[in-house]
């Protein structure tokens, strides 16, 4: 089995970050296709070249507005793994194509891994801003993984629409990032979690 077919399929288990909190759900507002959230996923170790970074789209992305921000959350069981179109809009680090088969076996890798039953979500929660006009601080409390920590970031605001990225790191959250071969073929243990909202 070549390092390559070993990494695709190892990595599987490194997506293991994204798994939430089992907390009660909240009523949930319809999806947005106006929001809309990423997660880039890095490629690491000394052979790093054999495997490949992926994206995740949360496909059910839920927001709900209060005073201090929005709060967004989102199913494991539908995250849209490495879709093709938006691959390609994230240039050359994302060119490599990705199979239905390797789409599929991560997803059940992924949800078996994370135990998606019992960490049905992941919740980003904005706490307060500071700032005016274009650019704000924001301070969220991410929950990932059964483990809740606070972060600041920057946000671009433009009228009623919000863009902004954290960098979540895996270790923070108490996940030991995957890795295979004695760190021959890994997954970087930051994250960037993309976000685009409109607030309505």
């Amino acid at each position: 089995m070549s390092p390559q077919i070993i990494y695709r399929r190892g990595l599987l288990l490194g997506l293991a970050l994204l798994a939430g909190c089992a907390s009660a759900p909240l009523p949930a507002p319809p999806v947005s296709s106006t929001d809309e959230l990423h997660i880039l996923v890095f490629r690491g170790g000394t052979a790093a070249r054999l495997g490949h970074n992926h994206v995740l789209r949360a496909a059910d992305l839920r927001v709900q507005w209060a005073a201090g921000g929005p709060m967004l959350r989102f199913r494991l069981d539908a995250l849209a793994i490495d879709p093709p179109a938006l691959r390609e809009r994230l240039g050359a680090a994302f060119a490599s194509s990705m199979d239905d088969e390797a789409r599929a076996g991560t997803r059940a890798n992924l949800l078996k891994a994370l135990d998606a039953a019992a960490h049905p979500e992941v919740v980003v929660r904005a706490l307060q801003q500071v700032g005016e006009g274009g650019r704000r601080a924001v301070e969220a409390e991410v929950t990932l993984h059964g483990v809740t920590r606070r972060q600041w970031f920057v946000a671009e605001v433009d009228g009623r629409r919000a863009r902004g990225e954290l960098v979540v790191r895996q270790s923070d959250f108490g996940i030991r990032p995957f890795t295979v071969l004695g760190g021959l073929l890994a997954v970087q243990d930051a994250l960037v979690v993309q976000f685009e909202l409109l607030q309505p």
